[in-house]
């Protein structure tokens, strides 16, 4: 009873309760408030990561999909490769003498879906010259006018290509950014560039960044953006249950970058933006949880939580690893203990198939876009997770997020200084969707149907492990 109508509301909760995993339990207590505005989306919010492994990106199928899931900005040329990336002759060790998609290909797929973009410049084994001539040939040449540029990819850890002396250094790294901004920013002096700074170095006390930035300020450099990558667990310790409440760590990494940035460039910092340009499960060894509902559960939640924030840029990795099985890994963690039927890990959203990060991310376009405002939502219970937008044709739209794996919730919502009209459009998906991709038998995409119970308060049933968007368009005078 997915798709009610709303003609006997009571018995329409308890019938979808039974219908999408049992009985509803105590109501959940949910208060969103219109005009709370917490802050404004920018395009960079709705990013994903592509890659120049990635043989498919520049293919009409691939952009049939990206058009899809709707991304608003792209980054490139993928991760770790970034720093043994060579743009002008698309190569660089370990890889065959080109990768399969070039830079030129990239342009086109990013001209073609007006997405904004990030390119991560070598730092590795680059130059500043290369960087510089990078920037010509995006923004002067072509006129793509690429605003973000990031100069090299988590320099901060041994496993990226660093042929500098010292290698991962931050005070290294600082001297030579300095030349990097200078030659870039000749180039084209409308860009903004970026330094990866970093909470915690792989969960032990933090040893680069205040070095880092304390040397950019020595050196006369103020960065435009610093970058933060999360991937909240470790390899072989997977948890549902952990994931599902990771999320909660952005507003703590926020306070802390910048706490760092307001010590060491005073009133300069209030111009210095936070991204994200990289999140997902887990930093390395993916395992089956990476391809199953509950990381698409958990990329959600985790746009929901960094909404709430000042990062200005989320970008999940990644679009897509491979086109087929080639991109799956089957010896990681496939534990039962975690929830899901594929028994093989991939980053991507996609490969031959589409997994539930792809439709997650797919249906973010119905909560928020650019330009719209995040405004306060709250729940009283941590397994259903609330989060609100105030859309600029003046609707609302409410994301909610059941982290429970059995059990159907309850929510009674309050909405303050917004009267919905009686029908609002609902979007889900959640387990009857991810099932029917294993069986192969029913619809697999995000399920869209009408509420007929809205007020500014009402009660409504969310399923167990679910992302459902209700949206709701103002009561119109009459």
């Amino acid at each position: 009873m997915r798709r009610q109508s709303g003609i006997i509301f009571g018995l329409c909760l308890l019938i979808l309760a039974t219908a999408r995993g049992g009985a509803a339990d105590s109501a959940v207590r949910v208060d969103v408030d219109f005009d709370g505005i917490v802050r404004t989306l920018d395009a960079t919010m709705f990013g994903v990561n592509t890659a120049v492994w990635d043989a498919t990106l520049d293919t009409p199928d691939s952009i049939a999909s990206l058009r899809e899931a709707a991304p608003l900005a792209l980054r490139f040329p993928g991760g770790s490769i970034s720093d043994q990336y060579h743009w002008a002759s698309n190569s660089g060790a370990p890889a065959p003498a080109q990768w399969p998609t070039s830079f030129k290909n990239f342009m086109h797929v990013a001209t073609n879906l007006q997405a904004q973009v990030v390119i991560t410049v070598n730092y590795g084994s680059g130059t500043p010259e290369e960087a510089a001539a990078w920037v010509r040939c995006a923004n002067i040449t072509n006129h793509c006018k690429f605003q973000y540029w990031e100069i090299g990819n988590e320099n901060f850890g041994n496993w990226e290509r660093d042929d500098n002396v010292p290698a991962h250094d931050p005070a290294t790294y600082a001297r030579r950014a300095r030349d990097y901004f200078a030659q870039m920013k000749a180039a084209d002096p409308a860009i903004k560039i970026g330094v990866p700074v970093t909470q915690d170095y792989w969960y032990e006390p933090d040893r680069w960044t205040p070095t880092l930035l304390s040397t950019l300020k020595d050196e006369g450099v103020t960065p435009d953006f610093v970058i933060i990558h999360s991937y909240p667990e470790l390899p072989g310790r997977e948890s549902d249950a952990t994931l599902l409440q990771a999320a909660s760590g952005w507003p703590g990494k926020a306070a802390y970058v910048r706490q760092l940035l307001n010590k060491r460039f005073g009133p300069a910092a209030a111009g210095v933006e936070l991204f994200c340009t990289e999140n997902n499960s887990i930093p390395l060894k993916p395992g089956k949880q990476t391809t199953g509902l509950v990381n698409g559960l958990f990329l959600a939640d985790s746009f929901g939580q960094i909404a709430q924030t000042e990062f200005k840029a989320f970008f999940w990795w990644d679009w897509c690893n491979g086109p087929n099985d080639a991109s799956r890994e089957t010896t990681n963690n496939n534990s039962a203990s975690l929830y899901g039927w594929r028994n093989f890990g991939s980053y991507g959203m996609l490969s031959r198939d589409r997994y539930p990060a792809f439709y997650t991310f797919k249906l973010l376009q119905s909560f928020a876009r650019a330009g719209d405002s995040i405004v306060r939502a709250s729940s009283d219970n941590t397994l259903l997770a609330v989060y609100a937008a105030r859309r600029i044709n003046g609707s609302l739209a409410v994301l909610v997020i059941n982290k429970s794996p059995a059990d159907a919730l309850t929510a009674s919502f309050s909405i303050a200084n917004f009267r919905p009209a009686p029908s609002a459009s609902v979007y889900e998906y959640g387990i009857p969707e991810d099932e029917a991709a294993r069986t192969g038998s029913g619809p697999q995409d995000i399920a869209q149907g009408v509420f007929s119970g809205a007020a500014p308060q009402f009660s409504r049933v969310f399923p167990p492990y679910s992302a459902t968007v209700i949206a709701f368009s103002p009561q119109t005078a009459k």
